[in-house]
């Protein structure tokens, strides 16, 4: 969002649009996750995850909008069914006839995972593989942190209250600098066994965890107790956005609580607006809607915080500032 601002005018409305696209995907995704849970740690590398990710980013592109080729984007498919080979840059992806096989082969590996440190591991490790893989013509990029943050959300981390994306946006030059440099070749004897760098793919893993770490770090220290009430009751008071939807001033103190605690009995929410019983359920049904707060189902007893990116920025100020 922070980069559709900052563009020229006649392309800041595409990428703006572009953003609330990918926000929207992203927050259907979560859902999806939140109802249907739990999912087995391998689920989260299918190939067919990966298809749907594709097809639900792109779905609305038109035929208008060509790749380098000439050729039409295909939401969703794969270049194995497409047929095509790309070369982007000095990495030249592997054959389209082998892309069914390998993301097989990433799946089997990266989901047998169980114990949730190497689950983390195995995430940020595959995002590089799923890049280099290039499963589709184009759009590679958006998918794999996409679904990096998915399996972020299926791990409990919490990626909506910090965002790897958005320090990955942040550092975007570090972040495609390393991620080219784990596509080089094995760099003599002591470098792994495989094709690839294991040296290079280390330092690739690395830098993602030390992006986590700083964005974790971060929130952490915004979320000042007394400052952040302040700037909450402030957004309640004044956001269009809930204005619009009829939340409730009273509900700012819910928030606070839900953000600082991570999550709270569905019951005390309700407490905190400080409403009659009927107003807070009401109440808490706009709050779930527009996003602060979210439920694995209608009737969940735990609740969690959601952080929208309009509201981010009203509670957090600065935050568009953070690794520039």
């Amino acid at each position: 969002m922070q980069r559709a601002q900052a563009a020229p005018v006649k392309y800041r409305k595409q990428l703006k649009n572009l953003a609330v696209e990918q926000m929207a995907v992203q927050a259907l995704f979560e859902r999806a996750l939140r109802q249907r849970a739990p999912f087995a740690w391998g689920d989260m590398f299918a190939p067919e995850l990966v298809s749907t990710t594709h097809k639900r980013l792109f779905r609305g592109a038109s035929d208008t909008e060509r790749l380098s080729d000439g050729s039409i984007m295909q939401p969703g498919i794969l270049r194995s069914g497409t047929g095509q080979n790309v070369v982007v840059g000095n990495h030249d992806a592997p054959h389209a006839s082998a892309v069914d096989g390998m993301l097989q082969h990433l799946q089997a590996g990266f989901g047998r995972q169980t114990d949730p440190r190497r689950q983390l591991i195995s995430a940020l490790a595959y995002h590089h593989r799923l890049a280099w893989v290039h499963p589709f013509a184009d759009g590679n990029g958006r998918v794999a942190r996409l679904v990096t943050h998915l399996q972020l959300v299926s791990l409990g981390l919490k990626p909506t209250l910090w965002s790897l994306s958005r320090g990955l946006a942040r550092q975007h030059q570090s972040y495609y600098s390393v991620l080219t440099m784990a596509d080089r070749r094995r760099e003599g004897d002591l470098d792994g066994r495989g094709q690839l760098s294991q040296r290079r793919y280390f330092e690739f893993i690395e830098f993602m965890l030390q992006v986590c770490h700083d964005q974790v770090d971060y929130m952490t220290a915004a979320v000042n107790p007394s400052q952040l009430r302040e700037r909450v009751i402030r957004a309640f008071r004044y956001n269009e956005k809930l204005q619009q939807q009829g939340i409730r001033p009273e509900s700012a103190p819910a928030i606070v609580a839900l953000i600082t605690q991570g999550s709270l009995p569905r019951n005390e929410i309700k407490t905190f607006t400080g409403l009659s019983s009927r107003l807070a359920i009401d109440e808490l049904s706009r709050l779930v809607k527009v996003g602060l707060v979210e439920s694995r189902t209608p009737k969940s007893r735990i609740v969690t915080p959601g952080l929208p990116a309009w509201f981010a920025q009203d509670i957090f100020p600065d935050l568009h500032r953070r690794f520039q």
